[in-house]
């Protein structure tokens, strides 16, 4: 019923004791454990193996376009989300192949999770801006850059080279947009930010999905609360 409502992506699992006990008539036993439904793919059944002792599903998430019944025009800002591959799980019974998979390296991470938290807070404040106080975008930017007044005042430490790669990044996106008009629009925000490019390091791209993400987190909560008019004019 829930994957047959427009847009759902669905996953039901099923224990795999059950699966094993349960004989329909005329049917054999199968091994599905979990049964995946989305509006792009259709259904797809997925399968414990044998000797396999678990599943690990990748999911993955894309931006797509929002439809509603109530005369609202079509908006890209909603999240679609569908599975790309699967994997069976299985436990090993050595030592030393435990150990060699602990030892394995593995890709570095863009940002730490503190950087990230912070790099989120400043992406949300330049949406804030962009609606609330556009006068005061620049201002904003450039306390968010390295080397800020305010930073040696309070004695902070300077932030990491990805951290001012990505706010750097952001600065860079928004600053044609304010430019571009005293009152610029949430679309022209969006569609700066919009497209990936290719990015070696992926602090661009992971710097422009958070603008994105705020940018449409402001605008879902703004016409929620009436204060977006239908010409797009962030008011």
């Amino acid at each position: 019923m829930l994957a047959d409502d427009p847009g759902s992506t669905i996953l039901t699992l099923t224990s795999f004791g059950m699966v094993q006990r349960s004989r329909p008539h005329g049917r054999d036993v199968t091994p599905v454990v979990a049964l995946c439904k989305d509006p792009v793919r259709g259904t797809r059944e997925i399968q414990l193996e044998t000797g396999a002792h678990g599943i690990l599903l990748t999911l993955c998430g894309d931006y797509t376009r929002r439809r509603s019944a109530d005369g609202r025009s079509p908006v890209d800002n909603v999240t679609h989300y569908f599975d790309v591959a699967v994997h069976q799980v299985r436990a090993v019974d050595s030592g030393l192949a435990s150990t060699r998979s602990r030892s394995e390296t593995r890709a570095p991470r863009v940002f730490e999770s503190d950087d990230l938290s912070v790099i989120t807070g400043w992406a949300q404040a330049v949406a804030e801006a962009l609606v609330c106080a556009p006068e005061r975008l620049e201002l904003l930017l450039r306390n968010a850059l390295p080397c800020a007044p305010w930073r040696t005042k309070l004695r902070l430490a300077q932030p990491s080279r990805q951290f001012s790669d990505a706010v750097s990044f952001i600065a860079k996106v928004v600053r044609p947009v304010s430019h571009h008009d005293p009152r610029p629009t949430f679309d022209d925000a969006v569609n700066a930010c919009r497209e990936d490019r290719p990015d070696p390091n992926g602090v661009e791209m992971l710097a422009r999905r958070i603008l994105r993400s705020a940018l449409d987190q402001l605008q879902s909560r703004r016409r929620t609360n009436g204060l977006v008019e239908n010409d797009g004019v962030a008011s």
